[in-house]
């Protein structure tokens, strides 16, 4: 590699980094704003904010990484275009097609990347955050409960009231329960309180010294326990085999299944890994800056070239998803379109087209 190249894919990674850490910031800082507010009325435990957090970052990190390289390539060439750098390497002899090639060896690692991770870890990731969320939704968590504050089960059929909480989240005390189930209503009355996992996975909430008071719908009896040790299922309906969404299944699986639903999954997974590339390629004559304008005009189009690529994506994913697309056409033609629109655009700044518009008019 000439000192030529090494500093461009120089300037292109320092650029990168910073951007695709800010933009990792701002996703985590969203997500993480968003899921507190769901801990907060008690939709989501606090001891599943982390991991929830970290799912639903690693399933954005390929849309990361291509936003990040479009950006990267765009704002180092505007810069140097606006500090007359380009000018001295056209000074030497440079043309702007000498910058495909490091082009190319800066994105084709993150385009890598983004290959392990929308093949495998990302869909790995989706999985995993189907399966939480839904567990979440007919799990009740008492460590949700929080102290004079009435806590409703997912199902509406039981009520957990707790006056105090102990140094740990999971001991509570003066519990409170109201529970309705098929045969009457009962109401649990006890000193102290803690939350159990059996060793099915089973979650229980278990409770000490108390007294539980049970009225039958069809007698319309009464009956009073006193207890030493007491312990509620809380987990009444589980989930024993979680919905997951065509994103959240493995790329093998797909594969295996060869129909069009599988395909249009892996139109778009194979996609974000070409999109890397050709949006770094198509970057180099987008980036183009007036010394005596601003760059935000090629950073602002840059992002739009973005957009419309993913949503060309997700429109050939449809296609492929109703059949009227097979999967060869939908992996190779909006992809050959991009690469088409890129050499006629570098073709362009290059003046290709205006001297050959010269040559024809002077023969």
């Amino acid at each position: 590699m000439t000192i030529f190249s090494r500093n461009i894919v120089k300037e292109y990674s320092v650029t990168w980094v910073v951007i695709f850490a800010a933009l990792l910031m701002v996703v985590f800082v969203t997500q993480l704003v968003r899921y507190l507010g769901y801990a907060a009325n008690g939709s989501v435990p606090f001891s599943s904010v982390f991991l929830l957090l970290t799912l639903g970052s690693v399933k954005n990190l390929p849309i990361l990484f291509s936003l990040s390289v479009i950006l990267a390539v765009t704002i180092s060439l505007s810069r140097w275009y606006r500090d007359s750098e380009m000018v001295v390497w056209a000074s030497s002899g440079k043309a702007l097609s000498a910058w495909v090639l490091p082009t190319l060896w800066f994105v084709t690692p993150i385009a890598m990347l983004v290959a392990v991770l929308s093949l495998f870890l990302a869909p790995w990731a989706e999985q995993r955050l189907e399966i939480e969320k839904q567990a979440l939704e007919v799990n009740d968590d008492i460590s949700t409960v929080s102290p004079g504050i009435f806590l409703e089960s997912k199902d509406g059929s039981t009520v957990i009231f707790v006056d105090s909480l102990d140094s740990g989240v999971q001991g509570l005390n003066g519990v409170f329960i109201f529970n309705r189930e098929a045969h009457g209503i009962s109401i649990t009355s006890a000193n102290r309180g803690r939350q159990e996992e059996s060793a099915q996975g089973a979650s229980y909430l278990v409770v000490e010294d108390g007294y539980r008071y049970t009225e039958f719908d069809q007698s319309q009896d009464f009956d009073v326990t006193k207890f030493a040790t007491y312990g509620i299922r809380m987990d009444k309906n589980p989930v024993k085999k979680p919905y997951v969404h065509l994103s959240g299944r493995s790329t093998a699986s797909l594969i295996d299944e060869a129909s069009p639903h599988a395909f249009s999954e892996l139109v778009w997974r194979i996609g974000l890994p070409l999109s890397a590339i050709l949006l770094a390629l198509i970057s180099i004559p987008i980036s183009f800056v007036n010394n005596r304008g601003g760059r935000s005009y090629s950073v602002a189009v840059g992002v739009l070239i973005f957009l419309l690529y993913k949503n060309v994506l997700g429109i050939v994913q449809a296609q492929v998803y109703q059949s009227t697309w097979s999967l060869w056409m939908g992996l190779t033609l909006p992809h050959l379109i991009t690469f088409i629109i890129f050499a006629v655009l570098l073709l362009q700044r290059l003046g290709v087209f205006r001297r050959f518009l010269v040559a024809r008019r002077q023969g």
